[in-house]
């Protein structure tokens, strides 16, 4: 699944439209030549080229002037073997047309012709997994980029939201320019989640060589590959069993705190946590903890969960929740902070940052 090269969509129709016409463009231009040599030859007795090929042009255009026309039994039976093989001509030409546009449409319905989307997650793999990643990241206001191997797969997706907000294309094992359709290259984040944790791990080292700078995020399912990823460069590796686990077993010892964490991972509840970055000019870039919980509260009425902050020789995020009041902030952390969403959007404006690392 390495990157290719996958052409805009509309040089991806005039180029498609070009390869199929070749022949009919060469059948048309020798019917011409052919149709100008042989009435010159039945007409005038090979004197006239000129004449007789204006003659071809106007015939085979089916302009028809009138002003040329032929006048021997024989230049008369050519003619009409002419223009019965010139609509012939015309009708392929609309073949081809039709072809072309019938096919550039299904490979847009199908995602084929690629996105130019910016600054947008993509999500491969439309499982469980990825299937509530897609309906969280929309809830949120992402623009997603959905990468399936189940063609049936791709209209339901693309019901989810407007072709603005969505771009759904589907593959098939083995298709290495995938991830130039879903413009990896310009993604902000990309979620690996195919049933597969082998594929997830080749596609995730396809992605960080296409993408470099992007947060990648992974789903496996055995917890052991973990490390693995981490050191082949991801950002974040989750295995859903283990964290359905967790929530089973706290569900039957504390079942509100469990309730309280589902309702915190969905955007839908009304209630989300989510991180801003901290950086010089924000209002708590070197505030205590106490204080930035203050300030935070009377900004935007969000709670002050935490912080996230780089530590260690490796340079990885270590989040650290409820840190104690003598914590400071400074820039280069990220915030923590729970809020409904019109609070968290307060937030942003009083911080003047968006979300997110």
């Amino acid at each position: 699944m390495r990157g290719g090269s996958v052409p805009h969509p509309s040089l991806d129709y005039y180029r498609l439209l070009m390869r199929r016409l070749w022949k009919f463009l060469l059948a048309y231009a020798g019917l011409i030549a052919a149709a100008a040599a042989g009435f010159d030859y039945l007409q005038y007795d090979g004197h006239q080229l000129f004449t007789s090929f204006y003659w071809a042009v106007v015939t085979i255009s089916t302009v028809g002037y009138g002003d040329v026309f032929p006048q021997s039994t024989y230049a008369r039976a050519f003619t009409v073997a002419v223009i019965l093989i010139a609509v012939f001509l015309v009708a392929y030409l609309i073949s081809i047309i039709i072809s072309v546009v019938t096919e550039t449409s299904r490979n847009r319905s199908m995602g084929i012709l690629g996105t130019d989307f910016k600054g947008h997650t993509v999500v491969i793999g439309y499982g469980p997994t990825g299937r509530t990643a897609v309906r969280e990241l929309l809830a949120t206001g992402q623009k997603v980029a959905v990468v399936t191997n189940d063609a049936d797969d791709v209209p339901n997706i693309r019901s989810l939201a407007s072709e603005d907000r969505i771009f759904v294309t589907y593959y098939t094992s083995g298709e290495r320019e995938v991830l130039d359709r879903v413009s990896v290259s310009t993604a902000s984040a990309v979620i690996v989640c195919t049933n597969d944790d082998t594929s997830n791990l080749i596609i995730a080292l396809d992605v960080r060589t296409v993408a470099p700078h992007a947060r990648l995020v992974v789903s496996v399912n055995r917890s052991e590959l973990k490390h693995t990823l981490l050191l082949a460069g991801v950002t974040y590796v989750t295995a859903p069993a283990e964290m359905g686990g967790r929530l089973l077993a706290s569900a039957s010892l504390k079942p509100d705190v469990a309730n309280a964490f589902e309702n915190l991972t969905t955007a839908s509840y009304g209630v989300d946590i989510t991180e801003f970055p901290v950086t010089e000019n924000t209002p708590i870039s070197s505030e205590s903890l106490s204080e930035a919980e203050r300030l935070a509260r009377a900004a935007s009425d969000c709670l002050v969960v935490g912080y996230a902050r780089r530590d260690g020789p490796s340079g990885e995020f270590h989040t650290v929740l409820n840190p104690p009041s003598s914590f400071a902030y400074r820039p280069g952390d990220q915030i923590l902070v729970m809020g409904s969403q019109e609070n968290l959007r307060r937030f942003q404006r009083w911080m003047g940052v968006p979300p997110g690392r």
